[in-house]
């Protein structure tokens, strides 16, 4: 085979498979570590935007159902107590039980409190979309190492079979 030594050509049939284990081995595991990562942030992503939904969706029951009662009358102050206090702990501010009767100005805070719930998922699935553009990134790069991995390694398995050849036409 163009002169070269035998043993020369086993050597360069080595070094390449080897080379081809070691791309296998650190990058495209590396990479595959790098797609599993990008993989579990767009999962919890996506389970923040289902929650996102939920608490928009819970805050516009709690505003129908403090419609409902104020149909039937004033609130009673023990159940305007109660729904304040309620409020509260979704809108994160003190809710006065007089803003109950105002349901204008508790109609903006609620619409405030979702816009910002909304800004969140808007956030949120934009970043899910670099991810996806992130994934295919890193798939393309792999489907490549994997095929110069392979090149590599018929190659290197040709050269180191390319001996039992020349010993056959010797021998």
């Amino acid at each position: 085979m163009l002169g070269l030594p035998t043993w020369l050509v086993v050597l360069i049939g080595l070094v390449l498979n080897i080379s081809s284990a070691l791309v296998t081995h650190f990058i495209i595991e590396g990479k595959d570590q790098q797609l599993n990562i990008l993989s579990a942030q767009a999962t919890r992503n996506n389970k923040e935007i289902d929650l996102f939904w939920v608490q928009i969706e819970g805050m516009e029951r709690k505003r129908e159902t403090l419609y409902l009662l104020l149909n039937q009358g004033d609130l009673q102050k023990n159940v305007a107590q109660q729904f304040s206090i309620l409020l509260k702990t979704y809108l994160h501010q003190e809710i006065p039980v007089s803003m109950l009767q105002n349901i204008s100005e508790l109609d903006l805070k609620i619409n405030d409190y979702q816009d910002d719930l909304r800004e969140k998922i808007d956030a949120k699935y934009f970043l899910n979309l670099g991810l996806a553009e992130l994934e295919m990134v890193l798939k393309k790069q792999i489907s490549r190492l994997r095929t110069w991995s392979i090149f590599l390694q018929i190659i290197g398995l040709s050269l180191i079979l390319a001996r039992d050849l020349s010993r056959k036409r010797t021998g």
